[in-house]
């Protein structure tokens, strides 16, 4: 990164962890999902970053995905753990940070084997570093507390417009999936569970991105909403929320359907422990220099 770029991603850490903070005050049992996702949406933006990504607030077996909808009525359930992950860009240049809030003090350790091993691998996390043995160390955390590490779910290198840039770190012990790379941009999100350790597809998406935007045959109406979606997201994931403007909530969820449909988007379900478990999330954004890693959320 240039020494711009450098100063730009701090910046855009830095909201992004008070962003995070915020929500992490507003999550209470009770709450509206979208209340709290739209107040952390609107502080990114007011402090000077645009969400790089819809705000993901995700309740007990829900690991990750879940952001809500238009007139979303999805209300904070008593006892809930709950994961806020949120991601604050500016220029593209990205940031990705996430907590949990837990209302119920039988969760307590399983919080801390997420925070712990966040913490753990970011000690360890240095140019030339195995990303296998991150996972180890992640493993060795979270298994030490009484739990298991979602071994299907991890960190990733993080690129300008490109959120998850193709290389994996892995929340277990995995071979050859490369060493970390100085100079470059990391987050890393360990996951622990009571559960199976893994995660599967659920039935509901709420997050869209866009992955071929020059398919032919669309609809004028389709069309129009493609060049908005390429305007105003451009590689990054986005929420129908962000299309209200443009149509009800039952032409927009319709539209995005087709599209996915017609292969120009890609949809990301919520994703739910195999065994129904409770699930904790602890992450943060890192940039990793010749001489020390930086924790820039």
């Amino acid at each position: 990164m240039t020494e711009d770029e450098l100063k730009i991603l701090l910046k855009a850490g830095k909201i992004a962890a008070e962003a995070r903070d915020l929500g992490a005050k507003l999550i209470k049992p009770g709450a509206k999902v979208i209340d709290v996702c739209e107040a952390v949406e609107k502080a990114i933006i007011e402090m000077g970053a645009k969400p790089a990504f819809p705000c993901n607030l995700s309740i007990n077996e829900e690991a990750a995905h879940y952001s809500p909808v238009i007139g979303d009525e999805k209300i904070i359930p008593e006892g809930a753990v709950v994961k806020l992950d949120i991601g604050a860009h500016i220029e593209g240049i990205i940031t990705d940070t996430a907590v949990t809030v837990s209302f119920n003090d039988r969760y307590a350790r399983l919080l801390e084997a997420a925070r712990d091993a966040l913490n753990a691998a970011i000690q360890n996390f240095r140019p030339g570093t195995a990303l296998g043995e991150i996972g180890k160390v992640i493993e060795r955390v979270i298994k030490m507390n009484g739990y298991k590490p979602i071994r299907n779910l991890g960190g990733h290198l993080i690129r300008k417009y490109e959120l998850h840039a193709g290389v994996f770190v892995p929340n277990v012990y995995e071979r050859n999936v490369g060493n970390i790379m100085s100079d470059n941009v990391y987050a890393i999100e360990p996951f622990a569970t009571d559960g199976g350790g893994m995660v599967v597809d659920g039935k509901v998406e709420t997050i869209f991105s866009l992955r071929n935007p020059s398919v032919k045959g669309l609809s004028e109406l389709e069309a129009k909403y493609l060049e908005a979606i390429r305007e105003r997201f451009s590689t990054l994931p986005f929420s129908e929320r962000w299309l209200s403007d443009m149509g009800s909530k039952e032409e927009v969820e319709s539209i995005l359907r087709a599209l996915v449909r017609k292969k120009v988007l890609i949809s990301y379900p919520v994703l739910i422990e195999v065994k129904k478990g409770i699930v904790s999330q602890f992450e943060h954004t890192v940039y990793v220099g010749k001489d020390q890693t930086i924790v820039v959320t």
